[in-house]
């Protein structure tokens, strides 16, 4: 019977280049939420911004006919800068039938990604790669442990039998042997004990890999593999490493915006978004002190009364008498 379903194709694991273009794609659509901006006008979309930071390490807005726009732009004028810093891009814009060689502050404004400029491809596909090439171990594991004994076998008699007698279980049915030159002639062996690996080990490691992306784009994520409990202190540990990285990704942003709306007149902000905002407000609320049980008041204890004496009253002294002279 016909059905009208479409088959779906099986993902070619093996196909490292398309693995790693997908895997790439897969966590630039998560980190192309990382900011948020306000008050953008409607020629220059947010998401257009966050591409060319993240792939290319920096954008260039620009005005043109009363609108802005971004673009990459190609970065030179290094020498006329006492750092060694770029003080013109080269833009091409085909829409537009648009090229140009633009000054940076007066013309332009240049938005870096992070203060070497570099973006996040080359750390996301670093770890793509590990993660494709353990992700093809594990696969050929997974093979490895469909194969449960190998079977040989000198003649075609016995290959014919053997396969007769694999058919059969295969089907259901009791396989049934009557030569003995069959059990003579045939032989079996441990796949498993040949050729065995630790799955294991492989899906701890494809884990690290994974913590490790996600710790470097500002998600805090565990990769101690030794411990099965952790305390406070321990999962906390990593927080002051995650953060200075992407800290550094919001003020270059916060900069290149506040040069925009100088030179453009606008009131643009940029923010942490998402997860990465629930974060760095609790980076910033102060921690509170932990409940406790109220504790018995205690009554200061009453000092023993003092009877007073009873003070003297001072004597009087005795009046002289004056003594008349004769």
């Amino acid at each position: 019977m016909k059905t009208n379903k479409k088959q779906a194709k099986l993902y070619q694991i093996t196909n490292k280049e398309n693995s790693l273009y997908d895997f790439t794609l897969s966590i630039l659509n998560r980190t192309l939420g990382m900011f948020e901006y306000k008050n953008l006008p409607e020629t220059l979309p947010q998401v257009e911004i966050e591409k060319r930071l993240q792939t290319k390490g920096h954008a260039t807005i620009y005005q043109y006919k009363n609108n802005l726009y971004v673009t990459t732009g190609n970065l030179n004028g290094q020498e006329l800068s006492p750092y060694n810093e770029p003080t013109h891009v080269n833009i091409n814009v085909p829409a537009f039938n648009l090229s140009q060689r633009l000054e940076i502050g007066t013309q332009c404004v240049v938005i870096y990604n992070d203060d070497m400029k570099t973006g996040l491809l080359d750390t996301i596909n670093k770890h793509g790669t590990l993660m494709v090439e353990n992700e093809i171990t594990m696969l050929l594991s997974t093979y490895n442990a469909r194969i449960q004994t190998l079977i040989s076998a000198g003649t075609d008699q016995t290959i014919n039998d053997a396969q007769k007698y694999l058919n059969q279980i295969i089907d259901g049915n009791l396989g049934v042997i009557g030569e003995n030159s069959f059990f003579n002639d045939l032989k079996t062996h441990n796949a498993q004990a040949a050729a065995k690996q630790d799955m294991t080990q492989l899906i701890q490691l494809q884990q690290f890999f994974k913590s490790d992306l996600y710790n470097e784009l500002g998600l805090s994520s565990l990769n101690n593999m030794k411990k099965e409990r952790m305390n406070v202190d321990e999962v906390n540990a990593n927080n002051d490493n995650i953060y200075p990285f992407i800290d550094g990704m919001l003020r270059n942003r916060m900069d290149g915006i506040k040069m925009l709306n100088k030179l453009f007149n606008g009131n643009i902000e940029v923010d942490y978004s998402s997860t990465w905002k629930d974060k760095a407000d609790n980076r910033n609320t102060p921690k509170e002190e932990p409940n406790k049980v109220d504790e018995p008041k205690q009554e200061p204890k009453q000092k023993p009364e003092q009877k007073e004496e009873p003070k003297e009253e001072p004597k009087a002294e005795p009046e002289q008498k004056e003594e008349k002279s004769e």
